[in-house]
């Protein structure tokens, strides 16, 4: 065996390897982040966005403030879930336990707050640039019986949360969900006389 086959060899031998090596047991673990529909991870406190979104009624961006002012729609800081909790102590001895772990997490050691580890769920790969505010403010939605609204719903990319516990990806986050997306508004666009401004072949909209 030649040496350039022998290379070729042991390349390929790693790459085959690396999976196992590197504990990944199937090919949708080793899947793009955008791609993980269903991916529900247990958080450090189960919260409920069906009873804080659904049954109390708050508004998705009491909590995920940004979200109509720049690229990211943030997590909520201890002090936002404090304005609320700083009263409701929960009816339940569980509601009551994962209410107090806030009261924890706002504990100082070693000079840091404790806080809580929240696992993030939607997460774009590196190379897709995406902008909530363009989607939440700017936007005009037309939706398949010709309701003009400002800005894209919440629910469009990330499922109906007021039926949902804890937070899971229901969409896969895809070129071509996007895409399809843009076309579909830029026909609505048109057919109501509105200038049709979701880019579909703009390659750098997307990729900077």
């Amino acid at each position: 065996m030649n040496a350039k086959l022998a290379v070729l060899f042991l390349v390929l031998t790693v790459a085959m390897a690396m999976p196992i090596l590197l504990g990944i047991r199937s090919v949708p673990d080793i899947q793009l982040p955008n791609l993980h529909t269903g991916y529900q991870p247990e958080q450090e406190i189960p919260y409920s966005h069906r009873l804080h979104a659904g049954v109390l009624n708050i508004d998705c961006q009491y909590c995920h403030t940004g979200a109509d002012q720049g690229r990211h729609a943030t997590i909520p800081t201890l002090d936002t879930c404090m304005n609320c909790h700083q009263t409701v102590k929960g009816r339940t001895t569980s509601a009551q336990e994962n209410i107090q772990k806030l009261y924890d997490a706002r504990l100082v050691e070693d000079g840091v707050p404790v806080g809580v580890e929240w696992k993030r769920v939607h997460n774009n790969p590196d190379f897709v640039y995406f902008n909530h505010q363009t989607h939440v403010r700017i936007a005009k939605y037309i939706d398949a019986e010709g309701k003009i609204s400002d800005g894209v719903d919440c629910a469009y990319c990330h499922g109906d949360m007021t039926k949902t516990g804890v937070a899971k990806q229901e969409e896969q986050l895809t070129m071509g969900f996007c895409i399809n997306c843009h076309r579909d508004q830029n026909d609505r666009h048109v057919a109501a006389n509105l200038p049709a401004r979701a880019p579909v072949n703009a390659c750098d909209a997307c990729h900077r």
